[in-house]
């Protein structure tokens, strides 16, 4: 993740995947790199997305920035420390 931004920039290999702005997404890091996936219950929406072209490397970069996604109005996520029903054990 890159700094100097007014929202998180991630820089992953450019691979021809082009991200629209108000896009959701989601983070996922578990193969051990970056990868953002198009996700409509993702946590993060797209708020820019170009080629890193300031980087000469060999492998080409994408510039995307993300912003954490708001919960909707109204929504109150569940206390984890409430009692739960048994029902859902």
């Amino acid at each position: 993740m890159a700094g100097s931004s007014r929202f998180p920039t991630h820089l992953i290999p450019d691979d021809g995947t082009r991200y629209p702005p108000g896009e959701i997404v989601r983070v996922d890091q578990s193969s051990g790199r970056i990868q953002i996936v198009a996700d409509s219950e993702g946590n993060y929406e797209v708020m820019h997305c170009r080629p890193a072209t300031e980087y000469a490397d060999e492998t080409p970069l994408l510039r995307v920035g993300l912003r954490k996604r708001e919960a909707p109005p109204g929504f109150t996520p569940p206390d984890p420390w409430a009692p739960r029903h048994p029902s859902d054990w």
